[in-house]
């Protein structure tokens, strides 16, 4: 994000743009905050003060984010946000991570902290999860919010968090991002997918093409979740196009052996939809055109009664149009 685009976005997102940064050199921060227009909430001295911001019409008082201040936690006292859905990181990912991690946390994590002792994860679930892996006594925080997990604004303020943090990962994790959506809508954080893309500054048919990766068939969504195999948003938008669930299947595990690619899953669906189209004009039983009524069916199995019978019954309903 530019200084200028920077400029242009509500206080949230400047603030979820901020905690996304790599950023540890004050001057350096500074330097990004210091624009020709003022800012509603920030004070030019390396502190986020504190802010409102209407989160289902309550005004919620979040803690001073202070980027220069980073508390020590023990990892094994952050817990997931229970609002985020989050599937176990493939071994091998945990183990790089956890490897590139011993050469020091440039980004500490943030948190909710709930109450003295415990403390829920907002941003970095797979760098916590790689400090217990590195059996590390503590890890670098950053505290975002103080909300109990009893008060009215917490569970909004952490929906809408998990919503984020899939957008903003690196590694996109399209089951993981769809159900995020799909609670956020369900509990009325967002009224409709429009409002929910207009959050996010995406599109609303990004929104919907990642909702629709929920409607994969099980076999499909099992390896999504358990080996994140594809995270071509598109390509798996198209899969579930496919109603034939066998060759859903068929189609989804050779683009993961890389037998075909997304182009290949598009032409394929697109040809379905040109048959299926095909089919309908070719089994229409009655076409109107120059003024002339076609029927196109086989009477032969009729009967002779059957078939007067059919001609008055349409010469009635002639009648009644013409």
């Amino acid at each position: 994000m530019t200084k200028e685009e920077f400029l242009k976005v509500d206080d949230e997102a400047k603030i979820e743009h901020l905690l996304t940064l790599d950023i540890n050199d004050e001057k350096e921060l500074l330097a990004f905050l210091k624009t020709k227009e003022k800012t509603t909430f920030f004070k030019i001295s390396g502190k986020l003060k504190s802010r409102k911001s209407n989160l289902k019409s309550e005004k919620v008082s979040h803690a001073i984010l202070d980027v220069n201040s980073v508390v020590l936690i023990d990892p094994k006292k952050i817990d997931d946000n229970p609002y985020q859905p989050r599937f176990p990181l493939e071994q091998h990912k945990l183990e790089e991570l956890a490897a590139s991690l011993k050469k020091g946390l440039l980004q500490p994590i943030v948190i909710n902290q709930s109450s003295e002792e415990t403390f829920e994860v907002i941003a970095g679930h797979s760098r916590r999860d790689a400090t217990i892996f590195n059996k590390e006594a503590k890890i670098k925080c950053i505290i975002y919010s103080k909300l109990s997990i009893n008060a009215p604004e917490y569970k909004s303020m952490m929906l809408r968090n998990a919503v984020v943090e899939n957008i903003h990962r690196n590694d996109l994790d399209p089951i993981e991002t769809a159900i995020s959506f799909r609670n956020a809508l369900d509990e009325g954080l967002y009224k409709n997918q429009a409002e929910l893309a207009s959050a996010i500054d995406k599109q609303k048919i990004y929104v919907t093409k990642i909702l629709s990766i929920l409607k994969l068939c099980e076999n499909v969504l099992n390896d999504l979740r358990l080996n994140k195999s594809i995270k071509d948003v598109q390509a798996l938008y198209y899969i579930q196009k496919i109603n034939d669930i066998k060759i859903q299947e068929i189609k989804y595990f050779e683009l993961v052996d890389r037998k075909i690619n997304r182009d290949d899953i598009v032409n394929y669906v697109q040809s379905l939809s040109i048959d299926s189209s095909t089919a309908k004009k070719q089994n229409k039983i009655i076409k109107i055109s120059n003024n002339k009524v076609t029927l196109n069916s086989d009477f032969s199995k009729l009967s002779k009664d059957k078939k007067i019978e059919l001609e008055k019954e349409l010469e009635e309903v002639i009648k009644k149009y013409c």
